[in-house]
């Protein structure tokens, strides 16, 4: 067991794979817990990829993308990807079969439900631990808990998000539908819209922050209170294993020891793993969009979704983040045909929240996505080699909880 080797050795040393939120989060958790921890990244500085310009949302009762919806709409999705901000044809790719069929497995209502309730424990668990973790530590990245707005754009869309809602409610959720009238009242940034809309849902526990602004602070917390090491412009290549425990790990730089090795590289997590071991799922690429611009005249209090062009509005301080696509891709290309129909429909349904005309900051990232929407968190093939990865698009979300429970996996 861990503890053993640790008391063997005389000392409590950890090296963390990966700087994005689920990396830096787990790093910070094992300083607090008495580990002297070194974070390897392959990027010049922290949170410079899937975790760099995410959608921001905190949303604390969420819902599995594999789910019997999904494979109902595949049909309208493969042949307008485009207008539904849903892009399935890489699952086509040979690459891909082998998780395409786990994740059909996983869209069924009773799965889906088993996932979805899973994902609502973690994130209730995720909330909670990163309000202590602030309560410990003054750290800035622009939160806000002002609420969110789902919108629909039909009758039917409507009806389907009454049954929604009072699943959520039942599980802790705060859901409640509302029509286009109280929209416009909850977030008069919607005066003027040109989307249509019959109504929304309404989440006033919902918050959003600034995901790449955390994890600098994190990196600092980390380096200055904790006495943490983090390696830049570092690529893990292989761990280095011996009688069933892991005694260093080969980089660019060179070879590296410690006591506890946690695997958090997101989508390239299974490169650094053994081929097989309890609890080990595929991942893959699902790429994401993002649009920053600077405030308009009339920015949003709240964050908005539109459920229909399957994109978010949110302020993050003086900037409006605009983000949607999901991209079943392993590659980080941006199609400016994309930027520009998302741009587009901000602005549709909000003209001045931002400034639309402004070029915005455009960014992309694979989220490193399981077939269940959860992640792998626990031992990985190895008595000291951990996993925390495999999140999703709820990295940000998660970050906290996944670190929680990986703790009590090491401490098993």
């Amino acid at each position: 067991m861990i503890n053993n080797i640790n008391a063997n050795n005389h000392k409590k040393e950890a090296i963390v794979i990966g700087a994005g939120i689920v990396g830096l989060t787990t790093a910070c958790r094992l300083s607090e817990e008495g580990y002297s921890v070194t974070v390897v990244e392959k990027k010049s500085n922290p949170a410079e990829g899937t975790s760099k310009a995410n959608a921001g949302q905190l949303i604390y009762n969420i819902s599995a993308m594999s789910s019997p919806s999904f494979l109902r709409n595949l049909p309208k999705t493969l042949l307008s990807p485009s207008l539904t901000g849903v892009i399935a044809t890489g699952l086509i790719h040979p690459n891909n079969w082998l998780w395409a069929l786990s994740f059909m497995r996983q869209c069924t209502a009773k799965k889906w439900r088993k996932n979805t309730l899973e994902l609502i424990k973690m994130a209730h668990s995720s909330r909670d631990a990163l309000n202590e973790f602030r309560t410990r530590h003054e750290i800035e990245f622009n939160w806000r808990s002002d609420g969110k707005i789902y919108l629909h754009e039909t009758e039917k869309d409507l009806a389907a998000a009454k049954l929604f809602a009072e699943f959520q409610r039942t599980n802790g959720g705060t859901h409640t539908v509302i029509t286009k009238e109280e929209c416009l009242e909850r977030e008069d940034a919607l005066i003027g819209t040109k989307r249509k809309i019959a109504g929304g849902t309404y989440l006033s526990d919902a918050a959003v922050g600034d995901c790449k602004l955390f994890c600098k602070n994190l990196a600092d917390l980390l380096t200055v209170k904790f006495d943490g090491k983090i390696i830049y412009d570092v690529t893990a290549e292989k761990m280095l294993l011996k009688k069933g425990g892991v005694v260093g790990i080969e980089t660019s730089l060179g070879t590296l020891e410690a006591n506890l090795f946690i695997v958090c590289a997101g989508l390239v997590s299974n490169k650094l793993l053994p081929k097989d071991f309890v609890g080990k799922k595929s991942i893959t690429g699902v790429k994401g969009i993002s649009l920053t611009y600077p405030s308009g005249s009339h920015p949003p209090s709240l964050s908005v979704t539109d459920t229909a062009g399957k994109f978010v509005v949110a302020r993050l301080g003086k900037q409006i983040r605009v983000a949607g696509y999901a991209i079943f891709s392993d590659n980080l290309s941006i199609n400016q045909k994309h930027v520009a129909l998302l741009g587009s429909k901000a602005k549709s349904l909000m003209p001045n929240a931002a400034l639309f005309d402004a070029k915005p900051e455009v960014w992309t990232g694979l989220r490193p996505q399981t077939p269940d929407d959860l992640p792998m968190i626990g031992k990985a093939g190895a008595e000291n080699l951990f996993v925390n990865a495999g999140h999703g698009s709820n990295g940000w979300l998660l970050a906290f909880g996944s670190a929680e429970k990986l703790l009590e996996k090491i401490n098993e």
